[in-house]
């Protein structure tokens, strides 16, 4: 099965409505969602676990870094990576 970002990001976003109480136009795509104030270092983690729910992935503590988990779109790709390895 092919990885889909489109469907992927709608996932993840959904999570991200239902677990932090924000509005879908609150979250922006390219920006950190810690800066954005939207969530935390625990935030990080649930998010952590619902990718590896979500799309079968294995997130190490060494991947949760600014360049894997600094937005959304890099969440996503950063998922589309794990996947396709």
């Amino acid at each position: 099965m092919s990885f889909n970002a489109e469907q992927a990001r709608s996932q993840l976003l959904e999570f991200i409505v239902n677990s932090y109480m924000v509005d879908l136009e609150e979250i922006p795509l390219d920006e950190s969602l810690i800066d954005e104030g939207i969530i935390d270092s625990f935030g990080l983690v649930e998010i952590a676990t619902f990718l590896e729910k979500a799309f079968k992935i294995k997130v190490n503590e060494e991947d949760m870094i600014r360049e894997n988990f600094g937005s959304v779109n890099k969440l996503i790709a950063f998922a589309e990576r794990k996947q396709n390895s």
